[in-house]
């Protein structure tokens, strides 16, 4: 039994040897390529001393080139590649473990050279990948996610691929949104602007540790992402449209007065708005995406339909005319009365003055003509006071109107 073991796990380690010879990378892949070179040198100089042996080497040269030429046009046509070079060296570097194809990640992107093809990107490892601070790449196997690493210099296995994470804040801006309002009328939300980043228990962030992470976040980021007509979409696509239910749904719920115009006292649907983003509700949902909103600014409202701002409008100026009128009514009211008060103690004051003439006029020693002469004086005085009031109020009278008047 024991025999049988042992038998069973040197065959194991001899398949897995092999299996490295075969299609291992880096220090196995420079093991394949000594032990051709040195096959190489060994036929080569071993046909100097056997006389006529050097033709017979050309058919396995030319079998193995033709083989490794075979591969080459096999990817090309497989990945529908343009550049036969490219594929030549990816394929030379990845059994000879040289030259491998190098990447770098940034602000959650893949970056190429001046927009050229990278076998890394296209098809896998083997290769390297340089992340740069605030960044991290995800390994793709061929069946589960294999390894997460953060900033540094990595190398991708064989068939392994590699996905970006941007690990720093995200700015995101919504042009536009529009929904309908509870009484039928098109609402438009422009230039709604938020900012979120990869979700993470705060608790683990420091400045050693400024971009902390947890794997959960990491696969709900890459794998559940939106898909529309144009194929996967970007992250932060899954987080824009979250913002833009919660927009719609208030939108919705609410009347057009309410969003543009509201009368109710500590009214506010931007802040209303903005606590429905940080329900627990809307923030299970971008953890499910992996995102953590930080801040939003909801943006201008707008109302497609003219009539509506020209109707309001008109509402708005006929309350301040009324207004208007009934703080000029109520001045003049004002006006008038303090006239009126004004004459009344006029002519108080005349009658005291004719009371007081009349007392200082001897009655015994004086004649009539004298009283008569004062009497008269008195009321002439009062009739010019009143005749000259009156005049006033007819000059601030306003003028009859077109229609009051009538023809000769």
């Amino acid at each position: 039994m024991a025999t049988d073991v042992k038998s069973k796990a040197s065959a194991t380690n001899k398949a897995t040897v092999f299996w490295y010879m075969l299609a291992g990378d880096r220090k196995w892949g420079w093991l394949r390529l000594s032990l051709l070179v040195f096959l190489t040198v060994t036929l080569v100089v071993g046909s100097f001393f056997v006389r006529g042996s050097l033709r017979y080497l050309i058919v396995p040269f030319a079998a193995v080139l033709t083989a490794f030429m075979a591969g080459v046009r096999y990817l090309q046509d497989i990945y529908e590649l343009e550049n036969f070079w490219h594929v030549f060296r990816y394929l030379f570097a990845s059994f000879f473990g040289v030259f491998y194809p190098k990447l770098s990640v940034y602000s959650g992107k893949k970056v190429t050279r001046d927009g050229k093809e990278n076998m890394l990107d296209i098809i896998g490892g083997p290769g390297f990948v340089n992340v740069q601070p605030g960044n991290a790449v995800l390994y793709e196997g061929q069946r589960a996610p294999a390894a997460i690493h953060i900033s540094g210099h990595h190398f991708v296995p064989r068939y392994e691929r590699i996905q970006p994470i941007a690990m720093e804040e995200q700015y995101g801006e919504i042009e536009e949104s529009s929904a309908m309002s509870r009484d039928g009328f098109e609402v438009k939300i422009r230039h709604t602007r938020f900012s979120f980043r990869l979700a993470a228990d705060r608790a683990t962030r420091s400045r050693e540790n400024p971009y902390p992470y947890s794997s959960e976040a990491i696969y709900n980021m890459i794998y559940n992402r939106t898909v529309s007509e144009q194929g996967l979409g970007e992250w932060h696509c899954g987080v824009e449209s979250e913002i833009r239910k919660v927009l719609a749904d208030y939108i919705n719920s609410n009347t057009l007065d309410h969003l543009t115009a509201p009368t109710e006292v500590g009214a506010d649907p931007r802040g209303q708005i903005k606590q429905g983003l940080r329900s627990p509700e809307v923030i299970k949902k971008l953890r499910d995406r992996g995102a953590e909103l930080l801040w939003v600014d909801i943006g201008s409202f707008e109302i497609p339909n003219k009539l509506v701002e020209q109707q309001r409008l008109n509402t708005w100026q006929a309350k301040w005319m009324g207004d208007a009128r009934v703080a000029r009514s109520f001045g003049e009211a004002q006006h008038l009365a303090y006239q009126e008060i004004g004459r009344a103690e006029a002519q108080a004051e005349m009658l005291i003055s004719i009371m007081h003439s009349l007392a200082d006029v001897n009655l015994q020693g004086g004649t009539r003509q004298t009283l008569r002469d004062v009497i008269l004086v008195r009321t002439a005085q009062l009739l010019e006071a009143m005749g000259e009031g009156a005049e006033e109020k007819s000059v601030n009278a306003p003028a009859p109107s077109a229609k009051g008047k009538k023809g000769p």
